[in-house]
């Protein structure tokens, strides 16, 4: 019994680490090369694997799969800490091509499987006390997600050919589309990135009303969550150093952070119940 808490502790303290471990390498280490980043990121997908599953053991498998579809995310994102942030120059972009394609493809399926981990969880919470967040919370999410899909299609396969093709001596100029379409992209950006932070906010409410969060770990969430809302209505060019903090509330990788923490968070309360 001592050993299994043990294991238990040990499990969430990775996994809670994993986002900072993946945030410090992406921006104080950096890209680095693909022989040396996939191995990493595979073996550290084994043992969040084997983490998740010791402390979930105890949900109930309904819930539990749409925990995991929660938590999968960032077993895929923890990569981008091998990748580093993406170029943010040109040519940089074009050198890099073949991992920013990557990139962007892991975020389509993230957002596919936090989108299934959504609707599975207000089935789940159906009939709870304010279970009529988590349907807000699923409709929001599922218009985002199109628009999510949108924005990673774009920066990943779009503007790759843009950069690859037009960039380097003797490139042809950029086509005069590329502006207006980089404009209309923000505006879906912004809307997009608004609706994931609101339906993470609702669905906190829906998990403190299912006692599956407790009240002081859901209302950390819900502040965060408006805290993302309003960063995300800032401009890049804020002083420093909220321009720090409107940058990194508008990494698509982040906006679903929350949504990862609390499910491992729900997790820790079932293995502790």
């Amino acid at each position: 019994m001592r050993n299994q808490t043990l294991y238990r502790k040990l499990s969430y303290t990775y996994l809670l680490a994993v986002p900072l471990l993946t945030t410090a390498l992406a921006f104080i280490i950096g890209h680095v090369g693909p022989q040396y980043y996939v191995p990493a990121w595979l073996l550290n997908a084994i043992i969040m694997l084997i983490a998740g599953r010791q402390l979930s053991c105890t949900i109930p498998d309904e819930l539990n799969s749409s925990l995991w579809l929660l938590v999968f995310p960032w077993m895929l994102i923890a990569i981008f800490g091998g990748m580093g942030p993406p170029p943010n120059t040109y040519a940089g972009w074009a050198a890099l091509a073949g991992e920013q394609i990557t990139r962007f493809t892991f975020l389509i399926i993230c957002g596919l499987s936090v989108t299934i981990g959504f609707i599975r969880l207000n089935e789940f919470l159906s009939g709870t006390p304010y279970s009529g967040f988590a349907r807000i919370g699923k409709r929001m999410i599922t218009i985002a997600l199109p628009l999510f899909i949108l924005n990673a299609i774009y920066w990943g396969y779009l503007m790759t050919y843009v950069f690859v093709t037009y960039t380097g001596h003797g490139a042809l100029p950029k086509p005069a589309w590329v502006k207006p379409v980089s404009e209309v992209v923000t505006i879906i950006r912004i809307i997009e990135i608004e609706l994931v932070y609101l339906a993470t906010a609702a669905f906190a409410i829906a998990l403190i009303g299912a006692s599956l969060l407790s009240k002081t770990a859901g209302r950390i969430y819900i502040i965060f969550a408006v805290l993302g809302v309003l960063l995300n209505l800032l401009p890049d060019s804020s002083p420093s150093p909220l321009d720090i903090a409107v940058y990194l509330s508008g990494i698509p990788a982040y906006t679903l952070l929350m949504l990862y923490l609390m499910a491992v968070n729900i997790w820790k309360r079932g293995a502790n119940a």
